[in-house]
């Protein structure tokens, strides 16, 4: 009974997350707008005003930038009127999804539609997000001339780079399913374009080096490499398929992903957060804590937990008694939403450890 019961709970989660790959990436650019607008109330709830810290406005325009309620009201309702937007376009897409597996025959050629609709909705978010965000504008023309002065125009450059590079992944499949309107998939473009956020964020902290001239930034720079070789493998995975390397790129693979994992959560505590300990946290400063201790126990814990998923998913399957294929747990795609729920942990303690540096630190 109990097992019954687990299986039903299983198959409940899959169907409530069971969306195209294509309509995944969608989906995740939603939640990313709303744990955003989440975000913002909870510095509002704190009385941390990160919008100190923040360049809201274009640096040629002389209007002051918005305070965090009027950040917290834009992002909310910006929101709520690109989900009104998305809502029809979703569930079209699944139900055309649901409706192309259940049917044979010619009505297979509904899957034109299944992979075309999330481009017109991606199309439709970028150009509203270009149009009514100025800086957000300004920051996409000029991506790889990050500005480290004034600080709170590279910390903008920074959010936004950096939120980028966790869509890496539903780009993947995103690319490669809305390739197939095409009736063919386009070849390994798919992950050309998963590269392009890591290349920006690298090519930003070569920039800031040449600039600056501080060595921190190359060590930075190094940690966004290391998602190279973890796309290398990916790749030669692909031209290998079926062949007796495979098994052995897939190994070597795992290797650099823990290397990865375990670079970037250092990273995030002691670089992003500038957390000096778990005990002190930030032991310069009698004031250097501008949250409750136990946030930052907390995010780091999920941090570790989130940073390392593949590596619990990959153990839990490999103690299974029967192989199961398949990077997830629970349903399909749930490493991407976690990955975007742990992006918005990071945004929250990033800002608030720039909030430190300027104003509690002095």
């Amino acid at each position: 009974m109990e097992k019954s019961d687990a299986n039903s709970e299983g198959l409940h989660l899959s169907t409530i997350f069971n969306v195209p790959a294509p309509q995944r990436f969608i989906v995740l650019i939603v939640l990313a707008l709303w744990i955003w607008a989440c975000i913002l109330r909870f510095f509002s709830h704190n009385s941390l005003d990160v919008s100190q810290v923040l360049l809201t406005r274009v640096p040629q325009d002389i209007r002051p930038g918005y305070t965090l309620m009027q950040l917290h009201r834009t992002a909310r309702n910006f929101a709520l009127k690109i989900t009104r937007i998305i809502i029809p376009f979703h569930f079209i897409t699944v139900f055309l999804f649901e409706y192309k597996n259940a049917t044979e025959g010619p009505f297979k050629n509904i899957v034109f539609f299944v992979y075309f609709l999330p481009l017109v909705q991606s199309v439709i978010i970028f150009s509203y997000l270009l149009k009514e965000c100025q800086i957000i504008r300004y920051c996409t023309r000029r991506c790889l001339l990050i500005e480290p002065s004034p600080r709170s125009l590279r910390n903008t450059y920074v959010l936004l780079s950096d939120t980028l590079t966790s869509f890496a992944r539903p780009l993947i499949d995103f690319t490669l399913f809305s390739s197939l309107i095409f009736r063919e998939p386009l070849t390994h473009f798919d992950l050309s374009v998963a590269l392009f956020p890591v290349l920006v964020r690298l090519l930003q902290c070569l920039r800031e080096y040449r600039l600056l001239h501080d060595k921190t930034l190359l060590f930075n720079a190094l940690k966004y490499s290391c998602n190279l070789p973890i796309l290398f493998c990916t790749w030669q995975s692909r031209v290998y398929e079926g062949s007796a390397n495979t098994e052995r790129l897939h190994h070597v693979q795992r290797w650099f992903m823990l290397l990865n994992s375990s670079y970037t959560l250092f990273w995030d505590v002691r670089m992003d957060w500038s957390l000096d300990s778990l005990s002190s946290l930030r032991s310069r400063s009698k004031s250097a804590v501008t949250l409750e201790k136990k946030m930052y126990h907390f995010a780091v814990i999920i941090d570790f937990v989130l940073r390392f998923w593949w590596l619990w998913v990959y153990l839990f399957q490999s103690l299974r008694p029967v192989a199961i294929k398949g990077d997830h747990l629970f349903f399909e795609g749930e490493m991407h939403y976690l990955e975007v729920i742990r992006r918005g942990i990071w945004v929250i303690f990033k800002l608030d450890a720039e909030y430190y540096i300027k104003f509690a630190s002095k």
